[in-house]
């Protein structure tokens, strides 16, 4: 299993660990940080990758979102600083740039430039730095390791169907591990917008969570650029759609080694083109001209990218019956949300904050077993994730053709 030198500065000297072992399925933002959490209260914590993580600057095909525009909020800023004291240091050391809002973006809404109401401070970077520094930190952890290039095809459990005890794989050709099963007391589950929980669940004969979706067609293309050399106008240029008509917009972020990630956004249905030629018509037809403007002279460092995949979705796993007690869900295989309103890392981050928050309890209650632990996070993921549910969707009802599905028979 992967492991690096590097020691975590905030690894506490001495824990008490009450469980055996953990296995985190996935290691995005959510994984990582799960990861973290769990180190403090299990002996050995095993994360499950299905990408290989050779290069760290990467763009992995399991974050299929990763490569558009990425930015720390102050709230997942203050959660992840706290869980990796000095990670805002290192990111900045390694390229991740501060944004202002009241100083820092062009923004344009409503026919005219206007100036952000809230002074807040968020971080921009390229999504594979920012988790190559989590993930550098939770791999120096000294009992967490890492299965790559691994599938997971299903949950284990004891006789009576009641308790996870492990996962069955399916290891690609070049992974790192080479068995069809691992043991646990716990798996959580955060493999993203793909899970395959509810289905797991229900070959175990369990009731899949009810689900609901906010979907506003949303659809993202992005194509990385060299910045102009001293260019000073903006560090974020931000054109919002407006609805219930004005389905187009974009975002220029800074990103490490004085790049730009430029995204184009269309709503309900307006795809921005894949093509270069297409991707700069599309900028041309925005509101303002200035997004067209900063890139026409500006190197193109890739090719356009689109990614349709933006719905909000809500698996209410903290409405289910019945529990299989050690199995978690948290992540974007929980609660996914509409990136354009950058909330997707900060949910990870709350997640993660219940995990502990739970775990602690558990600890309390129970030292030896973890009955009950199931309910208790599902319930506090839903409650501290509440709020950037509804940041994420009132806009969203006001797009003409969003779709609502709701599987609750409330």
């Amino acid at each position: 299993m992967l492991k690096t030198a590097q020691r975590a500065p905030d690894q506490p000297v001495e824990l008490n660990r009450c469980y055996d072992h953990a296995v985190v399925i996935g290691s995005g933002i959510a994984g990582l940080t799960a990861a973290r959490v769990l180190s403090d209260f299990f002996n050995q914590v095993t994360i499950v990758e299905r990408d290989r993580l050779e290069s760290p600057e990467d763009f992995r095909q399991g974050v299929p979102q990763g490569r558009h525009v990425h930015t720390l909020m102050p709230r997942g800023q203050s959660i992840l600083e706290q869980m990796f004291p000095g990670l805002l240091a290192e990111m900045a050391a390694e390229g991740a740039i501060k944004i202002d809002a009241r100083t820092d973006i062009a923004y344009f809404q409503n026919g005219r430039w206007q100036t952000p109401q809230r002074r807040t401070t968020s971080i921009a970077s390229s999504r594979p730095l920012l988790e190559c520094i989590i993930r550098r930190r939770v791999m120096a952890l000294p009992n967490v390791s890492v299965i790559t290039s691994c599938l997971v095809d299903g949950l284990k459990t004891d006789a009576a169907g009641r308790q996870v005890t492990g996962l069955r794989l399916r290891p690609r050709r070049d992974a790192n591990f080479n068995e069809n099963e691992v043991t646990a007391n716990l798996v959580i589950d955060t493999s993203g917008r793909g899970s395959k929980a509810p289905q797991w669940l229900a070959d175990l004969g369990y009731t899949p969570p009810e689900e609901w979706r906010i979907n506003p067609f949303v659809a993202y293309t992005s194509r990385l650029y060299q910045a102009p050399a001293n260019f000073s106008a903006w560090k974020t240029l931000y054109i919002p759609p407006e609805p219930p008509h004005g389905t187009r917009g974009g975002i220029i972020v800074p990103m490490e080694h004085g790049r730009w990630c430029a995204t184009l956004i269309g709503v309900a249905g307006d795809v921005p083109p894949n093509d270069a030629a297409g991707f700069e018509a599309f900028a041309q037809s925005l509101p303002a001209p200035s997004f067209y403007e900063a890139i026409k002279d500006a190197r193109p460092l890739s090719h356009p990218n689109g990614f349709q995949r933006t719905e909000n979705r809500v698996r209410r796993y903290d409405k289910l019956p019945r529990y299989l007690e050690g199995f978690l869900v948290a992540g974007d295989a929980a609660i996914a949300l509409n990136p354009v309103y950058a909330q997707g890392m900060t949910a990870a981050a709350q997640s993660a904050n219940a995990l502990q928050q739970s775990l602690r309890a558990q600890q309390q209650q129970s030292p030896d077993a973890l009955v009950g632990l199931a309910a208790d996070f599902q319930q506090k993921l839903s409650q501290v994730n509440y709020r950037l549910w509804r940041i994420a969707t009132t806009q969203d009802w006001d797009w003409p053709i969003t779709e609502v599905t709701d599987d609750s028979e409330d």
